[in-house]
């Protein structure tokens, strides 16, 4: 991060040396180290905390302590160790930080430093995950290996000690880091600070430093981008933190949380749109379209698309310039291959569709989507949104004609007539702040409009007041 190079083999990302400095001076606050003291530096790469730690020792006058670097890379070992090889203090092993145990360590520590491995879950080898299932509690779902790091440092860290960690902000909200936040939040955060996103040059990692010490909890200070610092107890349950924190300085997303009611309650779905695995051969413009082929086309959509509409319009079918072609019935059942006209068209791009993983792996037949498009669901009046925006925008499909491309989510609720008042309301400034604060951030402080978050939006009584919604008395 900074001007800095990732090692793509394990996702490392060396930290600037200022930043590291920086995140020394809170390891050491009002907690100077002594010589007995005992430092680990999680994944230690080239050496850059231990160089900010000398540093600080020396600018305050400070006995060296025991400095003990841990680094899976040889090439990066072997760096280490030259650059520190003078200092008796320091000691840089060769290992896997998350399967070396505290033995070979010699103890626990007073303190730990790390910019861990940013190694998604995609990314991470088939028996490493299965042995990280075993390992840590918090391996759970779509993890990714930072988050492990904070499992183990806890272990490592000895009863009072601390621990300052620098990663993405995401474990603060995604899903796949509930655990994490449940066993945080069992002992002191002390502070967590969102630091300027292009810290790394060329990387959007939106990049975090969290200050923990194991003891038990008290009250957190999280300090926001825009310079505003909140106090917060952080919740024990798993919920996410920087929705809590930026509920309690935005008045407009705080004003939904006296709604007791979920988008979900008055919706049938709410979903991504389909995906075919080969838009390039499923998708075609709308121009081009045989005659004998339109029995099996729709109307469709992209998020791109969406952009030529107004926030809350219906959308002007006769503006889109594509269909899909869809080898499916109402019911969501494969068409046989004998459908001639749409296979006999399919069989041109037949290589590149049975090049699909999918295909190859022998779940799908060759002309099949990559999933199942639920049509008797789709093809119904409908709200649509795309997948990323910079702002949260809501439309209409009011005829259900349509057939969104997986970067559209599309919600259908359980009456029809609800659509206009609904589309409003998700287009207010209440919820668009509600949006910005819940939200999983993409590039560029755009957001992800995922279908698990839009599902807990909270929504006012007057949509409730449909008696084939919620048998709810209002």
């Amino acid at each position: 991060m900074g001007k800095m190079k990732i090692k793509e083999n394990i996702g490392k990302i060396t930290t600037p040396l200022d930043i590291a400095l920086y995140m020394v001076n809170k390891l050491f606050r009002n907690r100077t180290p002594n010589s007995t003291s005992r430092i680990l530096d999680a994944g230690c790469g080239s050496g850059v905390f231990i160089r900010a730690i000398l540093n600080w020792c020396s600018r305050e006058n400070v006995e060296l302590p025991e400095i003990i670097g841990v680094e899976i890379d040889s090439e990066l070992v072997s760096i280490t160790r030259k650059k520190f090889k003078g200092v008796d203090k320091v000691k840089i092993i060769q290992a896997d930080f998350l399967t070396i145990n505290e033995k070979e360590l010699a103890g626990k520590f007073d303190y730990i430093i790390s910019n861990p491995p940013y190694i998604s879950y995609e990314r991470i080898q088939f028996k490493k995950r299965d042995l990280y299932k075993k390992m840590f509690k918090t391996a759970i779902g779509r993890f990714d290996t930072y988050m492990l790091f904070f499992e183990k440092a806890l272990e490592l860290l000895k009863i009072g000690g601390r621990m300052v960690f620098i990663t993405p902000e995401k474990y603060v909200y995604t899903v796949s880091a509930k655990k994490l936040r449940e066993l945080l939040a069992q002992y002191d955060v002390e502070e967590i600070e969102l630091i300027y996103e292009d810290v790394f040059q060329g990387i959007i990692a939106y990049p975090t430093i969290t200050v923990i010490n194991k003891k038990p909890p008290g009250i957190t200070t999280i300090r926001l981008r825009d310079g505003m610092t909140i106090k917060i107890k952080l919740p024990g349950d798993g919920s996410p933190w920087l929705a809590r924190a930026q509920i309690c300085r935005s008045s407009k997303a705080s004003t939904l949380s006296k709604y007791t009611h979920r988008l979900k309650d008055i919706a049938m779905r709410i979903s991504a749109g389909v995906a075919t695995g080969c838009d390039e051969v499923f998708v075609i413009p709308k121009r081009s379209l045989p005659e004998e082929l339109k029995t099996y086309a729709y109307p469709t959509i992209s998020g791109k698309e969406l952009s030529m509409f107004k926030p809350g319009e219906a959308i002007d079918y006769n503006k889109l310039n594509y269909v899909m072609l869809i080898p499916y019935d109402r019911e969501g059942k494969l068409l046989s291959e004998r459908s001639k006209p749409l296979i006999k068209y399919l069989l041109r791009w037949r290589h590149a569709l049975e090049d699909r993983y999918i295909v190859k792996s022998g779940k799908k037949k060759w002309y099949a989507f990559h999933e199942k498009p639920p049509l008797k669901d789709i093809l119904r009046p409908k709200i649509l949104w795309c997948d990323i925006a910079r702002e949260p925008t809501f439309y209409v499909d009011p005829k259900g004609m349509l057939v969104p491309r997986h970067t559209v989510y599309y919600l259908i609720p359980k009456h029809p007539n609800i659509i206009p008042k609904l589309v409003k309301y998700l287009n207010s400034d209440e919820v668009r702040e509600w949006l910005r604060v819940h939200c999983q951030r993409a590039a560029n402080g755009y957001l992800r409009l995922q279908s698990h978050i839009l599902k807990k939006l909270p929504i006012p009584r007057f949509l409730l007041r449909y008696p084939y919604t919620l048998d709810t008395e209002v």
